[in-house]
């Protein structure tokens, strides 16, 4: 009896020992088709059940100490205990579940709108929120437009904690009149 209680035991502080542990909270950004790894120690070769939101995709992994999961039908914003593990060792005791809490990260570029503007306008500088992205687009250098002799289509990309995010906005070029010379009857 006294070798089957401190096997137990031993069971017992092992468990312990070996917490399920996670880094929390995580950031995914959102709309992204990338897989996110999460996983913990192991502790044997019992069973662990996850558990994730009906908007993400568990792909792989269940009933392992790793799982892949798809976050892209998530809306934006924290999602509370969004990854949930228990572990069930293979003599039936569980250990206590650990959850991590996502962030489903958005940004929404703001682009201060332009024009319309004539053909061969002078350059103007771009403006949006949040600052420091990049600027791309026909007549586009820098964060200067300068509008050449067709409409324009603006794009502002800006990359935040591995998250890319994209702004577009249009700019109407109109042709410059030509008046014909002055002519006296």
């Amino acid at each position: 009896m006294k070798k089957l209680l401190l096997v137990v035991a031993l069971l017992l502080s092992s468990i312990a020992t070996a917490q399920l542990t996670t880094t929390n909270p995580d950031t995914v950004c959102y709309q992204t088709t990338a897989l996110s790894t999460y996983q913990v120690p192991s502790v044997g070769t019992g069973t662990y059940t996850w558990t994730i939101p009906t908007c993400a995709t568990l792909v792989s992994g269940q009933g392992t100490n790793s799982i892949q999961v798809n976050w892209s039908a998530c809306p934006a914003g924290l999602i509370n205990n969004a990854i949930s593990v228990a572990y069930t060792s293979p003599s039936g005791c569980p250990a206590t579940p650990v959850t991590l809490n996502v962030l489903i990260y958005q940004v929404i570029p703001v682009i201060t709108p332009v024009g319309p503007f004539c053909a061969g306008d002078p350059c103007i500088t771009l403006a949006a929120t949040p600052a420091g992205g990049v600027w791309s687009g026909t007549g586009v250098t820098g964060n200067q437009f300068c509008p050449g002799t067709t409409n324009s289509l603006i794009t502002y990309t800006y990359t935040n904690s591995g998250c890319t995010f994209t702004g577009v906005t249009g700019a109407q070029v109109n042709p410059t009149p030509v008046l014909s010379p002055i002519q006296h009857n």
